[in-house]
């Protein structure tokens, strides 16, 4: 992140907000929208701005990613097979229980609507918070976009576009840990797919002004 720092600093304009939601220790499962494969770069940023380190859930196309793969592989970040149910998860349940800060996208993969916004979520982020009973913590994005387009494989140099990270509160999971695992998780995936995208609507609409 040191030798990203200053490239970073050449091609965006921080608006960082709700920082302060953030856990200053203990494990917490962070739920961000998806819109570039530079996502994680800007994100980790603004993570360690606050002292703490972000710890990436990753599918294998990210690893091999021009933009970001080499920073996942050398960061130890893990790899998720999704098509593994719980056992696709483990490590970042680990994780999560010795006290790591991590960071799910939960789309699965970045965005495919022609518009950027949320598309439909995954279960992987609540199966954890649910199972860890650490705080589910919404994180919308926006901005990312322009200066590394979605799928195109290239940055955008010139001047400096204004990335926003909205930090939410935690999605409220406590009533939903007594019920079936199936049910607690479709009903956390719903709550937790109303409050990004809600959050993510805000920032596109704001930076459409």
């Amino acid at each position: 992140m040191v030798v990203c720092k200053p490239l970073l600093l050449l091609v965006r304009r921080a608006d960082w907000r709700g920082t302060e939601r953030l856990p200053g220790s203990g494990g917490a499962v962070l739920a961000a929208n998806h819109v570039s494969q530079a996502d994680p770069l800007f994100l980790a940023e603004m993570v360690l701005a606050q002292g703490r380190t972000p710890w990436f859930m990753a599918k294998s196309s990210l690893f091999q990613s021009r933009a970001v793969g080499w920073w996942f592989r050398s960061a130890g970040h893990v790899q998720v097979d999704r098509s593994d149910g719980r056992a696709g998860i483990r490590a970042a349940i680990e994780a999560v229980d010795r006290g790591a800060l991590v960071v799910v996208y939960p789309e699965g993969s970045i965005t495919n609507r022609p518009d950027a916004r949320l598309m439909s979520l995954r279960s992987g982020a609540v199966r954890i918070a649910l199972e860890t009973s650490v705080p589910l913590i919404p994180v919308a994005q926006w901005g990312v976009q322009a200066i590394a387009p979605a799928y195109e494989g290239r940055v955008v140099l010139g001047r400096r576009r204004r990335v926003t990270l909205l930090v939410g509160d935690p999605v409220p999971l406590e009533d939903l840990r007594e019920l079936p695992t199936a049910t607690a998780a479709a009903a956390g995936v719903q709550r937790l797919q109303d409050t990004l995208a809600a959050m993510v609507d805000q920032l596109a609409d704001e930076h459409a002004r």
